[in-house]
């Protein structure tokens, strides 16, 4: 059976999905593949307000009724209170060192709270992935797309007279062949279309370079439950960062009482089996004393298993990754394109993921709807603010790699993703069509450059801590309006973000 349609989209998750969505509610003919099936387990779940800005915007320029609420928690509670979610009031790091439950002092020297929000009505949102991409992907199929699922492309061949793609899939329905005007991959780390446009890696420039190892719990035992006044909100309502001497371990709590849990280690100063060193912290194994893998959302068999920290693991189907970072050649060429998370990411450190997948959409949608003779030139483009958004984002993340083991100079240099995304949301309020400095202040040079430096002088043992975060501090000062790295603050930050307001009406 042949097919012929507009466009063939690999990867059901919610950028794919979106994406299908907005084509399809402008007639497009749409086939959406996926090698796996909807409720699938998918880590990248802390929502950010850059990537609340973009959903409200996708929302409001396609028409896409039913996806606004998703853009704060307290629309997302009020209208659809089943699909599950977290509360993500900010940012929360927290010191951890072996052998010693955690300790602050009155400076909160071991600790740090910027809060992204003003209230929990607008606060942002951890997504419990296998949830929300369904959620995402239905709506597309009610659009008018098709949702092929336990398949996956086998052979595909562009031919540049008549611009089209033969393209064969074979799943559990048997073969099938699609013919179609563009090859749109949204299948992740997998890039599914890299062997069909000849485009292999190219990652050797990236700086930062770690691996993590993940799954969902219940049973994670609370760690900052109650608001913090001087931050208004409380650490556990928030994208918490334990942070050790050689990585971090993540923690993002959902309203159903599943809590994604997962460390990442730096590669460059890993001693290994950071996950089973975990028991060597007393704060976080007590947090994890009575956690339980929820299996069926990592997709293992059988019942929920107990998790042991202490051991080789008690058995428990953690995911662990390779190397996190990568990125393709190229995004973009004749009939395809990748999204953001096809041809690069970084690391989950600072929550770029969703905001940035997101971006993905709304320029290749806006590039595809376009004038059809402009489409090669906006898609090169495409590709090269790609680059230069991966190398900014590779610079904010191994810089606080690079830190490590030193709690002060880390976030002193996190600073520079405060500065960066605080920047781009006020854009995003002004108009949230042009990004006259790219996404996160990309095409900013002076902002870049005074990064770079900071990244030198982190690197700079000769430079002690209170030197680098006085060197820090004044380099970000052209473009801090919310106190970073004042000590008055004593690490504790109110609302730093534009008001979703404008958006969200």
């Amino acid at each position: 059976m042949r097919r012929v349609v507009d466009a063939l989209i690999v990867g059901s998750g919610f950028s794919g999905s979106l994406l299908g969505w907005i084509l399809g509610r402008q007639g497009w003919g749409v086939t959406i593949v996926d090698a796996g099936r909807h409720p699938k387990f998918a880590i990248g779940e802390s929502s950010t307000p850059t990537a609340d800005f973009l959903l409200a915007h996708l929302a409001d320029r396609w028409s896409l009724t039913g996806l606004a609420p998703l853009a704060c928690w307290g629309s997302w509670q009020a209208t659809y209170p089943e699909l599950v979610c977290g509360k993500k009031r900010g940012f929360s790091y927290y010191r951890h060192f072996s052998g010693q439950p955690f300790r602050d002092d009155e400076s909160h020297s071991n600790s740090l709270l910027v809060a992204a929000s003003c209230d929990d009505r607008w606060s942002d949102t951890h997504w419990l992935r296998s949830s929300v991409d369904a959620f995402i992907a239905r709506r597309a199929v009610a659009t008018g797309a098709e949702l092929v699922e336990s398949t996956r492309v086998t052979e595909a061949f562009y031919d540049d007279v008549t611009e089209r793609w033969r393209v064969t899939i074979a799943g559990l329905e048997g073969r099938r062949e699609i013919v179609c005007r563009w090859l749109l991959d949204a299948s992740g780390g997998g890039a599914a279309s890299a062997a069909f446009v000849d485009n292999p890696p190219d990652e050797d420039w990236m700086r930062t370079r770690t691996r993590a190892s993940y799954a969902h719990f219940r049973n994670v035992k609370p760690f900052a439950s109650e608001p913090c006044p001087e931050a208004s909100f409380a650490g556990d309502d928030a994208a918490q960062h334990h942070i050790l001497d050689d990585g971090w371990c993540w923690m993002l709590r959902m309203n159903n009482g599943v809590t994604s849990v997962g460390v990442v280690e730096d590669l460059f100063r890993g001693k290994g089996g950071l996950w089973r060193r975990l028991g060597d912290f007393p704060s976080i194994a007590e947090m994890l004393s009575a956690a339980e893998q929820v299996a069926s959302l990592a997709g293992s068999a059988g019942g929920d298993s107990r998790l042991d920290i202490g051991g080789d693991g008690g058995g428990v189907g953690l995911i662990t990754t390779g190397r996190i970072s990568r990125c393709r050649r190229t995004a973009a060429g004749a009939g395809w394109a990748l999204l953001p998370a096809a041809y690069g990411v970084v690391d989950p450190l600072h929550s770029t993921g969703i905001a940035h997948s997101l971006s993905g959409v709304a320029r290749v949608a806006e590039i595809l709807t376009g004038d059809t003779n402009q489409i090669a030139a906006r898609l090169a483009g495409y590709d090269r603010e790609l680059r230069a958004e991966l190398r900014w984002i590779d610079t904010m993340v191994a810089g606080c790699y690079r830190s490590l083991p030193s709690f002060s100079r880390l976030t002193a240099f996190a600073s520079w993703y405060f500065v960066a995304a605080i920047g781009f949301e006020s854009a995003m309020v002004a108009d949230p069509t042009r990004w006259p400095l790219g996404f996160l202040g990309c095409q900013d040079q002076e902002l870049i450059e005074s990064a770079e430096r900071s990244l030198a002088e982190v690197c700079d043992s000769s430079l002690g801590d209170s030197e680098l975060i006085a060197a820090v501090r004044r380099r970000i000062e052209p473009w801090n309006h919310v106190g970073l790295l004042d000590p008055t603050h004593r690490n504790r930050l109110r609302h730093t973000t534009a008001p979703k307001y404008a958006l969200l009406g």
